[in-house]
């Protein structure tokens, strides 16, 4: 969780609660008017981070979205406590990798995309005007402030050819073309960058999640796991082996001698006693 404003140092989230407000049990203390004394807390599992509102009068918001009780944060989400901004990022910028290949040009032909494109890339807007918007990318698609753009975004912190979004064979990538500002991935500031499924990419107040099917998340790749690797968020829990409730069977008791013994004891005694009642008995009958 990082602070640009300098309200908080950064603070990393582990598995857990992380309290956010003004009273001094909270893991995050914030003093700015208007942060309640328990204000909200982010939840953090094996299926990813839960934003849960704690005080429904104060403000929260979630990419510029008021948020009443509970939402869903992922890398590259801005949270607003009240006025102070929290921008959720990877621990390390070096996860976003910034190498990209070198740029191919007249390679956007239509034989080699019907060849090597994947069949669905798409940027789906989050927030900001082109919230709830589908925007596929087919090859290569430009994105600025200039009408020209296949994707335009009127802001004032876009250049007027701002970047480029490539979907390869072999990947998607990221190229900046020339812009004054940059891009925002997974709340990363980068000007070239390796796209994953499940990325957030932030144009100024537009910010976009790109959806890939059957393409790997980030570091699900061996390359991608180098120094800085952190796991996507998103991705499902590990299988727990539950232990064995069923009633086991019990132990056969084991074989005493002595016990065995005394038992055909018993049994020859009851032979002997049966033999002599037989011989009285035929004794009274014929009267020998």
């Amino acid at each position: 969780m990082s602070f640009p404003n300098g309200e908080h140092p950064d603070f990393v989230l582990t598995p857990g609660v992380c309290g956010i407000g003004s009273e001094r049990d909270n893991q995050i203390v914030l003093n700015a008017s208007g942060v309640a004394a328990h204000h909200a807390r982010i939840e953090v599992d094996g299926r990813g981070l839960t934003l849960a509102v704690l005080d429904p009068h104060a403000h929260t918001h979630l990419n510029a979205r008021p948020v009443r009780e509970k939402g869903i944060v992922r890398l590259g989400d801005v949270l607003s406590i009240d006025t102070v901004q929290i921008i959720i990022k990877p621990e390390r910028d070096e996860v976003i990798r910034t190498t990209v290949p070198a740029d191919a040009p007249g390679a956007d032909t239509a034989e080699t995309r019907q060849r090597t494109i994947p069949p669905k890339v798409v940027l789906r807007g989050v927030s900001g005007a082109q919230f709830g918007r589908i925007v596929p990318v087919r090859g290569r698609l430009t994105i600025g402030r200039g009408s020209e753009c296949d994707l335009s975004l009127d802001e004032p912190e876009m250049s007027r050819r701002h970047a480029l979004i490539e979907n390869s064979g072999d990947g998607i990538y990221l190229r900046d073309l020339g812009s004054a500002n940059g891009t925002f991935v997974n709340g990363v500031q980068v000007r070239d960058a390796v796209l994953h499924p499940g990325d957030q990419i932030a144009f100024d107040r537009n910010r976009f999640l790109l959806e890939a099917p059957g393409l790997p998340l980030r570091g699900e790749l061996v390359e991608e796991r180098g120094p800085g690797f952190a796991p996507a968020i998103t991705q499902t829990m590990q299988a727990v082996n539950l232990p064995d409730t069923r009633p086991s069977r019990p132990a056969p008791a084991p074989v005493n001698p002595d016990t065995v013994s005394s038992r055909n004891e018993i049994w020859w005694l009851i032979a002997a006693a049966a033999l002599i009642g037989g011989a009285i008995a035929l004794l009274l009958l014929f009267g020998f």
